[in-house]
């Protein structure tokens, strides 16, 4: 996932969760067990953007558990994921979401072709 991606879901969900946060618990019960709902909802997006995030950068989805760390956690997210560029090229966990190639090679996509007269497919790199 890219850094703008990231900042673009990051930042609309932090402005809307906030306000619930602050106020979510003077309301009545009905109001509560909303607010409980919405942040439920709003954690596991945001646990599975953030290991998005992790495997952009080539880390393990592991290192999610460090974010629930207090003062540690959120310098973690704002360098580690947000600020910092994904990997150049695939890694393990998929191909570069900006489209780059491996360093060295050019960056045109395997295209598959069929052979003439064949049944068969090659595959060209």
């Amino acid at each position: 996932m890219r850094r703008r991606d990231y900042w673009l879901y990051s930042l609309p969900v932090l402005f809307v969760t906030m306000p619930l946060m602050m106020y979510g618990g003077q309301g009545n019960a009905l109001v509560n067990a909303l607010a409980f709902v919405v942040l439920g909802f709003v954690m596991w997006a945001s646990v599975a953007l953030n290991v998005k995030r992790l495997q952009d950068r080539n880390r393990s989805p592991w290192l999610i558990l460090i974010t629930f760390v207090p003062i540690v956690g959120p310098i973690f997210v704002i360098v580690e994921l947000g600020i910092l560029d994904g990997t150049p090229g695939p890694n393990r966990f998929g191909p570069d979401p900006k489209g780059r190639g491996e360093p060295g090679e050019g960056s045109k996509p395997s295209q598959v072709k069929p052979e003439k007269d064949k049944d068969t497919v090659t595959i060209e790199m």
